[in-house]
């Protein structure tokens, strides 16, 4: 009866262990900017690169920025950046748009603000 409890508690511990390894975490991609000193001049801008392997749809958008760019990051397959989808006010709303899979850096707009933070959710 022992065997039979250790066993059962060590496929309990593999299923754990397994399941959480697997478990899919978010894809978040964020992006900031601080505005700088003139226009177009001394802006810093910080955020993650997110890595796809797949396509990957828009889930959800949060922020304060204004407008915000997706923009393909630079590698020896791509050498040139380039903006592949874009949002904000007075834009259409791309929830619900498929990226490729890739290499991105969001990079939000400040407008007349002192900085701007913009978060997506892919899914």
């Amino acid at each position: 009866m022992k065997k039979i409890v250790m066993v059962t508690l060590a496929v309990m511990v593999v299923v754990v262990f397994a399941s959480s390894l697997f478990a899919a975490d978010p894809m978040v991609l964020w992006g900031e900017q601080t505005a700088g000193s003139g226009h177009m001049k001394n802006a810093k801008t910080d955020g993650n690169t997110l890595v796809l392997t797949a396509p990957a749809t828009i889930a959800k958008i949060e922020g304060d920025a204004p407008s915000y760019c997706i923009w393909t990051i630079v590698t020896p397959q791509n050498r040139n950046a380039r903006s592949i989808l874009c949002g904000g006010e007075g834009r259409p709303n791309i929830v619900g748009r498929t990226i490729p899979a890739g290499s991105y850096r969001l990079i939000p707009g400040v407008e007349g603000r002192s900085f701007s933070r913009i978060t997506i959710t892919f899914k």
